[in-house]
């Protein structure tokens, strides 16, 4: 998606800094110029200092989202999202990420068919998005660890690049 996107910000690097990381974390703007993660206020200068820009970059950039039309229909409907990677572990789930190939089509599918197969059911799936996230992953958490010979299975699959354990 960032790709459809990111030419609006091409003149202002502060300000596309600013958009794409309120993508990347489902950062909300909202009608009255606010910022929000989900009902959350998140202030113009937590960002401003967390990204070590001037606030007013900040509420620049709400404005400029709010008057594109495109931009506002994508940033006005974002959603954070709680993601079970470093936590899944702690509860009993199995949590594996997958570096795919880059572009690899259909990895996800030939995955959870093999997870399937296994009698394992998926609680999860974050898929990184490749133009956010320069080492994009596949992270998917399962309702009980993933047994040694399915990860022999998984990394031998066309498309894998590399399989991590949490």
């Amino acid at each position: 998606m960032w790709g459809r996107i990111e030419h609006y910000f091409d003149e202002y690097p502060v300000r596309k800094l600013i958009a794409k990381t309120l993508l990347k974390y489902g950062l909300r703007v909202s009608d009255d110029m606010k910022i929000k993660a989900g009902d959350i206020e998140v202030p113009y200068t937590k960002i401003a200092k967390a990204l070590d820009v001037d606030r007013r970059v900040v509420k620049e950039t709400v404005g400029m989202i709010l008057k594109v039309p495109e931009l506002r229909d994508i940033y006005t409907n974002l959603e954070p999202t709680v993601h079970m990677k470093y936590v899944g572990r702690h509860v009993g789930y199995g949590v594996i990420e997958i570096e795919p190939e880059p572009r690899a089509v259909g990895i996800l599918a030939k995955i959870a068919q093999k997870i399937a197969e296994h009698d394992i059911n998926i609680i999860q799936v974050v898929a990184e998005d490749p133009e956010l996230y320069p080492e994009a992953t596949l992270t998917i958490i399962t309702e009980r660890p993933i047994p040694g010979d399915l990860i022999n299975e998984l990394s031998k699959l066309e498309g894998v690049k590399r399989i991590s354990i949490y």
